[in-house]
């Protein structure tokens, strides 16, 4: 199911990662052409190695970007509302690094590729804006790396439940008691975040002494978002 552009679509571009900080005259121009699909769970976006026909902005809902190594798939990353995806390819070798399925009822703006790249042509301004966006992404996926790599597993999870903790009009996270629910699958998460599922269900454990109660329903209470977070950022866990 498809439906036209609206300004508060419009409005939500400019909280997306490539659009951030572009006019929206400029936004309107670029996305001549573009559609938003509304999908259920299972719809596949695109797959690894094809040719890049659309890049899109996921408006509502989650979507898996996973990968094939070895033989096996890997979940890479399991994208949110705001969150672009496919720009990396259309800018580079012109095919999909990654495949992307849509995991719960999602919303998605799709961006006719070479439509788009036409319409960037003799806008350096906009193109040197949209480098500086990804950079800042590449920035943050390190990090995100570092992290796997650097933190335990209950600091991980920890971080991501933090993800999930409503934030105030400044973006900030909001204080105190916090509940929230896992809005996928556990396995899922546990692939996300680098970890097997009976390390997941350790890891819920060791956070159960700094006040995360999990319940049989898949949600989740904080006692305290605060220590939560101290928790996260320490260099070790005894």
């Amino acid at each position: 199911m498809t439906q036209a552009l609206d300004r508060g679509i419009l409005l939500q571009l400019q909280f997306a990662p490539l659009f951030t900080g572009v006019a929206e005259a400029d936004i309107r121009d670029l996305l001549v052409g573009a559609e938003v699909l509304s999908l259920p769970p299972e719809s596949e976006l695109y797959r690894e190695g094809r040719p890049v026909e659309c890049f899109y902005v996921v408006l509502d809902g989650h979507v898996e970007l996973s990968l094939k190594a070895g033989g096996r798939k890997s979940v890479v990353e399991v994208a949110r509302r705001s969150a672009v995806l496919g720009d990396a390819a259309m800018f580079g070798a012109g095919r999909y690094i990654m495949s992307a399925r849509v995991l719960t009822p999602a919303s998605v703006l799709a961006i006719p590729a070479m439509a788009f790249r036409a319409r960037l042509e003799g806008r350096m301004d906009v193109m040197l804006h949209m480098l500086t966006t990804m950079s800042m992404r590449l920035r943050m996926l390190v990090r995100q790396i570092a992290e796997l790599k650097l933190k335990t597993t209950a600091q991980r999870l920890g971080s991501f439940l933090l993800t999930m903790v409503e934030t105030d009009d400044d973006g900030a996270i909001k204080e105190g008691r916090a509940e929230l629910r896992f809005p996928y699958d556990k396995r899922l998460v546990a692939d996300q975040l680098g970890m097997k599922p009976e390390s997941l269900s350790r890891a819920l454990g060791k956070l159960a002494r700094v006040g995360v109660e999990s319940l049989p329903d898949n949600s989740v209470i904080i006692a305290d978002v605060a220590r939560l977070r101290d928790f996260c950022a320490e260099d070790e866990v005894g």
